[in-house]
C-alpha cells in the first residue's frame, strides 16, 4: 500500500497508475477504523476499483471542541488493517495541506438535508463536511465514492454535492455493519464502557420497533412516544431526535405513504458519548 501526505504526489501517482487500473474508488474516513471501514474498502475493491482511503479528522465539522479532540486515532492500527484489506493508497494529510493558512469552511444550504436534525443540532457541522468533501474529491478525482448508511444524513448531503458538483462519480452507500448485539459500528463506541454498550443497544431496539408499526399503519408520533417511553427511558440515555423521515431529503413524516423512501433516524447520548443510527424502511 503506498501512503501519501501531499496532494501533488498522490495526483501524481493516481496519473500514473489510472490507465493501468481504470478506476478510481475512494474511501474517506477519520480513522479509527472497524470492520464497517473496512466494509467500504471491499465494496470497492468488488468494484474492481484501484482503492484510496483518507484517513483525516477535519476540524471545521466539529461544532464541539471536546469531541474533536478525544476523537479516536489509531493510525498504526488502522494502517494494519487497510493493508490487510487490499486498500491500494492511503492519504494522510495535514490541515495546512487541506485548507492552506486558514482552516476555516464555506458556508452552504441544501435546504433540509443540512439545515434538519444533525444541521440543525450541530450548527455548521455540514459546512465543514461539504468543504472537506469537496477537497477531497477535488484531491482524488475518483470515479466511485463509498459511504457507510449508518451516517445517513451525510450520505444525502454528499449525494446532494455530488449532483451539484460531481456529476461524474458514481456515488455508492454501504449498509450499516453492526456489532453481534446490533449495535451500529462506530469509532465513537470504544469510548464505551461494557455498561454503556449494552445501554446503547436500546437505540437500535428502538428503531427496530418504531419501523415495525409505521409499517403496520400506526403514526409516526405515537409509536415514537411509546418507544421513548420503553427503551429510551434511562438514566444513561439522553435523546436529541427520533424521527421518521423521507430518506433523500430527510423531511419529517407522520404516516408512511408508498411512493417515499423512508428511514427511521436517531440520535442519543450515552453517557458522554453521542451516537447516531438508522434503518430503512425497506432492508
Amino acid at each position: 500500500m503506498f501512503v501519501f501526505k501531499s496532494i501533488k504526489l498522490l495526483q501524481d501517482h493516481l496519473s500514473e497508475n489510472r490507465p493501468k487500473f481504470g478506476k478510481v474508488g475512494y474511501v474517506p474516513t477519520m480513522g479509527a477504523l472497524h470492520q464497517g471501514h473496512l466494509d467500504l474498502i471491499a465494496a470497492s475493491k468488488a468494484k474492481g476499483c484501484y482503492t484510496v482511503c483518507t484517513i483525516y479528522v477535519n476540524p471545521t465539522q466539529f461544532n464541539n471542541t471536546e469531541d474533536f479532540e478525544k476523537y479516536p486515532s489509531t493510525i498504526e492500527q488502522d494502517i494494519v488493517k487497510l493493508t490487510q484489506n487490499q486498500c491500494d493508497v492511503l492519504f494522510l494529510p495535514s490541515s495546512a495541506e487541506m485548507y492552506g493558512a486558514q482552516v476555516v469552511a464555506d458556508k452552504y444550504n441544501f435546504g433540509t438535508v443540512t439545515n434538519s436534525f444533525e444541521g440543525a443540532l450541530r450548527p455548521g457541522h455540514f459546512d465543514g463536511v461539504i468543504t472537506i468533501v469537496s477537497k477531497l474529491f477535488d484531491a482524488v478525482k475518483p470515479d466511485a465514492v463509498f459511504f457507510g448508511q449508518k451516517d445517513l444524513q451525510q450520505c444525502m448531503v454528499v449525494k446532494h454535492l455530488i449532483n451539484k458538483r460531481f456529476s461524474n462519480i458514481q456515488m455508492n452507500i454501504v449498509p450499516t455493519k453492526r456489532e453481534s448485539s446490533g449495535l451500529a459500528m462506530s469509532s465513537r463506541n470504544v469510548r464505551l464502557t461494557d455498561d454503556e454498550r449494552a445501554v446503547a443497544i436500546r437505540l437500535y431496539e428502538a428503531l427496530l420497533f418504531v419501523k415495525q408499526q409505521v409499517l403496520a399503519g400506526v403514526s409516526a408520533s405515537e409509536v415514537i412516544s411509546i418507544a421513548k417511553a420503553q427503551w429510551l427511558n434511562h438514566p444513561k440515555l439522553k435523546l436529541e431526535y427520533l424521527a421518521l423521515v423521507d430518506a433523500d431529503t430527510m423531511e419529517q413524516h407522520e404516516l408512511v405513504r408508498p411512493e417515499i423512501h423512508y428511514a427511521v433516524i436517531i440520535a442519543c447520548w450515552c453517557s458522554n458519548v453521542r451516537l447516531i443510527d438508522n434503518v430503512l424502511l425497506t432492508d
